[in-house]
């Protein structure tokens, strides 16, 4: 069979036990043992076929089996395993993939001696380490690192490349993880290589591992890297875990652990947050980077550091006049904008640090996962072990997760001394000045906790999306929605009131609003939710999904308490009109407008749905009242002279042209329009100065104008203006530009 053929086959199977066709299963699994060839394996293949065949019996013999259940489930796991073993067996034969790779490398390889190779290596080191200081030889020291670190590469690339897990290994890395035999960055890097294995493979030993890592580890780091890895996996397999016995019983376990909702809450909303990744990052580059690019060049210059050319925007505060130009600009806003995003949690230095990727450390798969630390190699080599204070400064960093610190050291490498010292000065200064600020504060275990959660997410972001073999994995973090509140054994903590409310609303920030009405709509069903808001919320998030009808529902369930709320209203109207209900719509902007009288935006939408309805005077007076409410915004004018020519006014429609053009910022539009007015008066030539303005207007763009002048064809003809002439006039006002 070609690779192609055994993927078919392994979906199929895979498919057919998800929607739980077990015969079909067990057809497309026979064939893929057949080529595999193992005894052992046709053997658990009749075995699990046999035992299927006798409840299939005893169900038609009307055989009542309280265990039914229990005995399908486990036929079923056993169906799940044994295909993912043949198709593993099959690959690992041919494919490049670097799983199959690191299996035909270290399949024979027992995990306990590298284990016990990597610890013998750690002493070495530490004996070289420790030794005085003429002894000491910094080169014979970064030696033993390499071998050490290599020995963690080794043992990282045995246990993720393992399948299924032997009861051996497990035990090896209980013991690994949850004790103290290993450094807390190796054990982070267990964690990481269990949740890769479950990204090509489900294996519920080892998700027990995570969640058993979980609760029995005294280390943060370790803790809640194991609790998001078992929730990502969770995800991954939610049609295998959901089914699982064992899962709910650990899960069920769990629920007592103080910290354990708090911690499943924090992972489940930074990977909801982790969705607008994308969006911050394009905001970051394409918005806030080159608006601050375009500050004048002699500002610029003025915060250059002379030796190094390096931009200290905080000189910006010696000198008021410049702070005021920000303002005025918004790039001050923008940078306001850019911390709050930081402060919130958003990934904002994803865009910074993307390029970063490509150095030779990113190669090794287990370094995206490492904790960063001042004492790895990679630092030492970049930064000089003379320099370790300046590494102290990267790993307290606020808001560069692990691998953005590692980029930043491998490029501080690159740096002369003279520009390193100056980002090493800027980034003590800031860490020097949060951490003055975090003295004020009383210490908060919670906080701590969420930050570790937010470091590791954007590390696995980093890794699902940059890591050159990504496509080799589950794209778990690409998933629509990353909607733990599905995944059943976790629904009694993730379906919390109070997280769904945060999710709803994160999502709906963000313009996910699918995500927000599912949010919103498991919050309707709760019997302690008791705000009948949340029907606002629910319309409001259909409405903006482009579903007014069902937004509509909402909304009326709404009314149906609270009948004179004046936002519900209008949003009853905005739905209305969405439809094609206009004279509905215009009953409850009317009802609207009773409560908010002097509402001038509500003023000119009423005024716009009488236009719709062809009802130009009763809009006029609508436009008049909004003209003499918005005092000089002009927001009126503009429909004032739209309407006053089509009611054939054409004097008061000049007069408000004229003032567009005179006092506000007249668009192509206004002069185009003043053009209909004029050509409709009879002022033929003054018409076609008007459109050769606005031709000017649009670029000197003519199919553009074409365009525009052809769209108003039956307002000018129902006044007056013949079809020749509405061909010729377009001719006329673009022949100057050719002759020009």
């Amino acid at each position: 069979m070609t690779i192609q053929e055994i993927d078919k086959e392994h979906q199929l199977a895979t498919q057919s036990l998800d929607e739980a066709g077990i015969n079909d299963a067990f057809g497309h699994i026979s064939t893929l043992v057949d080529e595999y060839g193992r005894a052992d394996m046709n053997d658990e293949l009749v075995r699990l076929r046999m035992s299927y065949t006798f409840m299939l019996k005893y169900l038609e013999q009307g055989v009542m089996d309280p265990q039914r259940d229990e005995i399908l489930s486990g036929i079923r796991q056993s169906l799940y395993t044994l295909n993912d073993q043949c198709y593993m067996g099959l690959l690992e034969r041919v494919s490049p993939d670097v799983f199959y790779t690191r299996r035909r490398e270290l399949g024979n390889t027992s995990l306990v001696s590298i284990v016990e190779e990597y610890r013998n290596a750690l002493k070495e080191l530490s004996l070289v380490q420790s030794s005085n200081a003429e002894q000491r030889d910094s080169h014979v020291i970064l030696s033993r690192l390499h071998d050490a670190e290599a020995l963690e590469t080794k043992i990282f690339n045995r246990v993720w490349s393992s399948f299924p897990l032997s009861a051996d290994d497990a035990g090896t890395l209980k013991l690994c993880i949850n004790g103290d035999i290993l450094p807390v960055h190796t054990r982070c890097l267990l964690i990481a290589a269990l949740m890769l294995g479950l990204m090509k493979f489900y294996d519920e030993s080892k998700l027990l591992i995570l969640l058993e890592s979980y609760s029995m580890s005294d280390e943060p780091q370790v803790q809640l890297r194991a609790l998001t890895c078992a929730m990502l996996t969770m995800l991954a397999h939610r049609r295998r875990t959901s089914s699982s016995r064992a899962m709910h019983t650990r899960i069920a376990a769990m629920l007592d652990m103080p910290d354990f909702k708090h911690d499943v809450w924090s992972i489940q909303v930074q990977l909801a947050r982790s969705r607008n990744t994308e969006n911050v990052k394009h905001r970051v580059r394409d918005d806030l980077i080159p608006n601050i690019m375009k500050m004048r060049p002699d500002i610029i210059d003025k915060l250059k550091d002379k030796d190094t050319q390096i931009i200290d925007l905080s000189d910006i505060e010696a000198n008021p006049e410049w702070q005021d130009w920000l303002d005025q600009t918004g790039i001050t806003r923008k940078i306001e904008e850019f911390n709050a995003m930081q402060l919130e949690g958003s990934d904002v230095f994803i865009a910074t640090f993307a390029h970063l990727k490509t150095f030779p450390f990113f190669k090794t798969l287990s370094n995206w996962f490492l904790p960063f630390y001042p004492a790895h190699s990679t630092v030492l080599e970049n930064l000089g072990a003379d320099k370790l204070s300046l590494a102290e400064v990267v790993q307290h960093a606020p808001y560069l997760c692990n691998s953005d610190k590692f980029s930043f050291c491998l490029s501080l490498g690159a740096l002369p001394d003279s520009q390193r010292s100056l980002m090493s000065a800027q980034l003590e200064e800031q860490n020097a000045a949060l951490n003055e600020a975090r003295l004020n504060e009383l210490p908060d275990n919670r906080k701590q906790r969420v930050s570790i959660v937010n470091s590791f997410i954007q590390d696995l972001y980093r890794f699902f999306k940059l890591f050159s073999r990504r496509r080799e994995f589950i794209p778990v973090m690409d998933y629509e929605g990353l909607d733990m509140t599905d995944c059943l054994p976790l629904a009694q903590v993730t379906r919390d009131a109070h997280v769904l409310e945060l999710l709803g609303a994160l999502y709906f920030k963000n313009e996910f609003y699918d995500d927000a009405i599912n949010c919103f709509t498991r919050l309707e069903g709760m019997d302690d939710v008791t705000d009948d808001h949340i029907y606002q919320k629910i319309g409001f998030a259909y409405q903006n999904a482009g579903k007014a009808e069902r937004a509509l529902t909402y909304y009326k369930r709404y009314e149906l308490l609270h009948e004179d709320d004046a936002w519900n209203i209008r949003h009853i109207a905005a739905c209305y009109r969405a439809i094609g209900k206009h004279d509905a719509a215009l009953e409850y902007y009317r009802r609207a407008e009773a409560l908010n009288p002097e509402n001038v935006s509500l003023t000119l939408t009423i005024g716009h749905l009488l236009l719709e309805l062809n009802r130009t005077n009763d809009a006029l007076q609508q436009y008049f009242k909004a003209d003499l409410l918005a005092n000089a915004k002009h927001r009126a004018w503009r429909p004032i002279a739209w309407c006053s020519f089509l009611l054939n006014d054409y004097d008061r429609a000049i007069d408000y042209y004229d003032r567009i053009i005179h006092d506000d910022k007249p668009s192509p539009q206004d002069y185009l329009n003043l053009g209909h007015v004029l050509l409709c008066q009879g002022n033929s030539r003054q018409a076609i100065e008007a459109y050769r303005e606005c031709l000017q207007k649009m670029g000197g763009d003519a199919h553009k104008f074409r365009a525009a002048f052809k769209d108003d064809a039956m307002e000018l003809r129902l006044h007056g203006i013949s079809t020749v002439d509405q061909a010729l006039i377009p001719d006329a006002v673009c022949s100057a530009q050719q002759n020009d």
